[in-house]
C-alpha cells in the first residue's frame, strides 16, 4: 500500500477517496477511470486475462450435475418456504456489517456494491425488510418470513488447494424470520430433515457441488 500511495501522490489521496468524496462522486470518478482503462485494452489482452483470471473461468462441474444436487435439496424444503432469485450484488458492507467478513475477502464494485459471497446475507436483509413492512402495517404482526435461495457466489481469498474455487454454488440457504413476540427478523439456518441428511452423501459422491 505504501508503494502504491507514494506513486499516486501520498496517503492524502486514500483519505480523499475513502472519506472526502460522497458515494455518488466516488462512483462517477471510478467509472471514468475504468472507462479509460478499458479503452486501452485490446481483444488479445482481454483474452489473456480470461485465461489467467480465476474469477472469470467457467465452473469445473457441469450444469446438469449442479442442478441435480440443487433439485435434491430444494425438494426437502417445507412448502411454506419461498424460493427467491437473489440479485448477484448486495449493498456495500453487506458482508461486513450484517456478518463479520473482512471486506478484502469479497469482490467490491465501483458502484458501491459487492458481489454476493454468501446468500444468507441477502436473505437476512430481505427478511428484515419484509418484517419491517409487516410491523409497519401492524405493530403486532406475527406473519413469519421464510425464504430460501440457491446462488452462485464469489470469494476473493485465494486457497492453493484442490477444490478451492473462486466462485461456486451455495445453497439452498434457508434463513427464517421468527415471529415470536413480533420481534425484528433474525437470520437462522434451516435444519434439513434427517432423511435428506442421510441421502446427501450419495448425491455428493456422484455430483460435485461447485
Amino acid at each position: 500500500m505504501h508503494r502504491v500511495l507514494a506513486k499516486a501522490g501520498g496517503p492524502e489521496l486514500l483519505d480523499l477517496l475513502a472519506k472526502g468524496l460522497t458515494g455518488t462522486d466516488l462512483t462517477t470518478l471510478l467509472l471514468e477511470v475504468f472507462r479509460r482503462r478499458a479503452d486501452r485494452l485490446t481483444p488479445a489482452e482481454v483474452m489473456r486475462r480470461y485465461r489467467t483470471d480465476r474469477f472469470v473461468t467457467p465452473a469445473p462441474t457441469g450444469f446438469a450435475q449442479i442442478r441435480r444436487a440443487e433439485d435434491f435439496l430444494l425438494s426437502a424444503l417445507p412448502d411454506d418456504f419461498q424460493m427467491l432469485t437473489l440479485a448477484p450484488l448486495v449493498p456495500l458492507a453487506a458482508h461486513t456489517a450484517v456478518a463479520t467478513v473482512d471486506p478484502r475477502k469479497v469482490v467490491a464494485t465501483i458502484r458501491g456494491s459487492e458481489v454476493a459471497a454468501d446468500p444468507t446475507n441477502a436473505l437476512a436483509l430481505e427478511a428484515a425488510q419484509r418484517r419491517s413492512q409487516a410491523l409497519a402495517a401492524d405493530p403486532r404482526s406475527a406473519v413469519p418470513v421464510r425464504m430460501a435461495a440457491s446462488q452462485r457466489v464469489v470469494r476473493a481469498q485465494h486457497f492453493d488447494a484442490p477444490g478451492m474455487l473462486a466462485h461456486f454454488r451455495c445453497g439452498p440457504s434457508a434463513p427464517a424470520a421468527p415471529n415470536r413476540r413480533a420481534r425484528p427478523a433474525r437470520s437462522t439456518r434451516y435444519r434439513w430433515p434427517s432423511a435428506t441428511r442421510r441421502s446427501w452423501p450419495a448425491v455428493r459422491k456422484s455430483t460435485s457441488w461447485s
